[in-house]
């Protein structure tokens, strides 16, 4: 079977699917920040934005495809490394065991691959941007608060990964000291997902998930 095949396909739909689900929310969004129609404000002398409650609405819509893209793109990578796995033992006897409970089933799985004396060093992903994934996924699909629709970063996240690949400029600048290298989260920043960030975390998957294939058929011809 081509895992990396099928693993692409599974993120050239998520690409698919964010720009195809984010663009009624972003239009929305534009169309109220250039005070086009149906978003032409009347005459008012309220402080507060017109049409502000519509702007959140489609903000948290745009947040939400994001979520859902996070949660499918960690899916994918769940599934590739379990068949990467499941055929070595399968077709090769090679018995692996793992905990992936104590910090989740990716570092789980990069324990396997230290057994299997891959050498890491040379992947070419960010593995570290990728390990975020699944904490960010855990997060949105396991929201804590009732009164908000948007989701922040744990503080025990926060202290494995200080400054969060998901996590808004803006809130990173707030949280930096003056000569930017340390952070302090007062307030724990929001999950974000944007566009770029999304399209980001699937090359980092991609790159990990093609150096695996190469690193399965290099040991083949050794």
């Amino acid at each position: 079977m081509d895992l990396e095949y099928f693993l692409k396909d599974r993120t050239s739909f998520i690409k698919y699917f964010y720009s195809h689900a984010s663009n009624p929310f972003s239009e929305i969004k534009k169309l109220i920040e250039n005070k086009e129609e149906p978003f032409v404000p009347p005459y008012s002398e309220d402080p507060e934005p017109a049409f502000l409650s519509e702007w959140q609405e489609a903000d948290a819509g745009l947040e939400t495809v994001g979520h859902a893209c996070l949660s499918l793109l960690s899916s994918s990578l769940h599934l590739f490394l379990k068949a990467w796995v499941h055929r070595l033992e399968q077709q090769h006897g090679i018995k692996t065991t793992a905990n992936f409970r104590k910090n989740g089933w990716f570092h789980g799985y990069k324990s396997i691959f230290l057994l299997l004396e891959l050498p890491l060093e040379k992947c070419p992903a960010d593995l570290s941007l990728i390990e975020q994934i699944t904490l960010a996924r855990n997060r949105v699909q396991h929201p804590e608060e009732i009164t908000a629709l948007h989701v922040n970063h744990s503080s025990a996240d926060l202290e494995r990964f200080p400054n969060p690949f998901f996590a808004k400029e803006r809130e990173l600048e707030i949280a930096s000291n003056i000569e930017g290298t340390n952070i302090d989260w007062w307030i724990k920043p929001s999950i974000a997902t944007t566009q770029e960030k999304i399209y980001e975390a699937i090359e980092q998957v991609e790159k990990l998930c093609s150096w695996l294939e190469a690193e399965y058929w290099r040991a083949q011809d050794t």
